[in-house]
């Protein structure tokens, strides 16, 4: 995946729900094809932490379910870092599952919230082209 295109509307919806639970991390999945996100599944963090997300496990499995229903491919997985860095912690690299998928981080600068992407494969991170609009 050389770059992941999110539409406007649907990174507004992100953002919206990373400042809505800020200031803990805050997390879901993104789903499309062709490298385009078509729809955002918010995920709630159990671990309700400023610095750590664990996805909530039957959320996972029935956002997971809906993505194979609409037949649609997992494209990217988001989390943000309320206090930094915009960039992989070394956590998500470790404990990273999906090669082949997008870690998108939500992070806040200068009063506003902004997005990278990255993909984490073989211990290492290269961020990714992010197209959004």
């Amino acid at each position: 995946m050389g770059k992941l295109i999110i539409p406007i509307d649907i990174a507004t919806k992100v953002l919206g729900y990373v400042k809505e639970k800020f200031p803990e991390e805050s997390c879901g999945l993104l789903a499309g094809f062709d490298n385009k996100v078509t729809i955002e599944i918010p995920i709630t963090n159990q671990l309700h932490s400023p610095i750590k997300y664990f996805m909530d496990p039957m959320e996972l499995f029935k956002a997971l379910e809906k993505i194979e229903t609409l037949k649609l491919d997992l494209l990217g997985i988001f989390h943000s870092h309320p206090k930094g860095p915009p960039r992989p912690s070394e956590t998500d690299i470790k404990e990273f599952l999906y090669p082949e998928v997008a870690t998108i981080i939500c992070y806040p600068e200068s009063n506003n919230w902004k997005m990278k992407a990255f993909l984490i494969e073989h211990d290492c991170y290269t961020e990714m082209e992010l197209v959004i609009g």
